[in-house]
């Protein structure tokens, strides 16, 4: 049986995450965050919510543990070419101002920030395949990343159900994976083509900033705003603005806005901005 989570726990464990992920757990979230503890105690043994913050705090494979319950509590589910609108912008609008902007330079920096297990990253390196096909001359890199270190060695991977990629269109399907066969069967893993320009590192969103030695002209970060608290949302778009290209694009998730946040960015459509400060 779980064992009740008090309120005083509660508030220590809030605390904890909230400064080290910058996650912001509500009360409504008091039972999962209970039920995720739980799972934890019972993998090391340990019989109370107290002994375990003691181990996250005290002791020496807390820092290790403290990463296994990040990973734990974080949400790693998404889907290839999630909410389209966004990404017809990004064939339509982002790529080909960049690539006219970009012709003598040819160096393109994208940025899955927040990329759970890879299927945002994966869609936009097949547009952006799409758009520069094979031309070798151009520097083209796609940063995927996230705290939960599960999931970006998922995302490394790049082999998914077919569950999974039925949001793939056929074209994009034929050209970018392989069928799995014998034990692989029912699974489609992306070619190393599109893995090439593919980058997957851990960073965490409450770093005072980001370590890019060259600025980024496109940065995907959606449905991460809505589990932040106020300060860190505002710091968090500080950071991208100052880490965007002129003229760079941010999108954000279908229910996430820069209304109140920020005003040095100036809406596309459907959740996409581009900076003007």
């Amino acid at each position: 049986m779980v064992p009740r989570l008090s309120e005083a726990e509660y508030r220590l464990f809030r605390h904890l995450i909230k400064r080290y992920a910058g996650i912001s757990y509500s009360r409504q979230n008091i039972r999962t965050l209970q039920r995720k503890l739980a799972a934890r105690l019972t993998h090391l043994g340990l019989e109370s919510y107290l002994s375990y913050y003691h181990y996250l705090r005290h002791d020496r494979r807390g820092k290790d543990e403290l990463r296994r319950l990040i990973n734990t509590i974080t949400v790693d589910q998404t889907a290839f070419f999630r909410h389209p609108k966004q990404f017809e912008l990004l064939a339509d609008i982002m790529l080909p101002q960049m690539a006219r902007r970009k012709k003598t330079a040819k160096k393109l920096r994208l940025w899955s920030a927040g990329c759970a297990r890879g299927q945002e990253a994966y869609s936009i390196a097949m547009l952006v395949s799409e758009m520069f096909g094979q031309d070798e001359s151009w520097d083209i890199k796609i940063l995927a990343s996230d705290i939960d270190t599960d999931a970006l060695s998922f995302a490394r991977r790049g082999v998914y159900s077919s569950a999974c990629v039925e949001q793939v269109p056929p074209e994009y399907m034929e050209k970018y994976f392989i069928r799995g066969t014998g034990k692989g069967a029912g699974r489609y893993a992306a070619v190393q083509a599109l893995k090439n320009n593919l980058l997957f590192r851990r960073l965490n969103f409450t770093q005072r900033s980001f370590p890019f030695k060259s600025p980024v002209d496109i940065i995907f970060c959606r449905n991460v705003l809505i589990y932040f608290h106020p300060e860190l949302k505002k710091k968090l778009i500080s950071n991208f603005f100052h880490v965007l290209e002129r003229d760079g694009f941010l999108c954000l998730g279908s229910s996430e806005s820069l209304i109140g946040l920020d005003d040095r960015f100036a809406l596309v459509g459907h959740s996409t901005y581009q900076k003007t400060g």
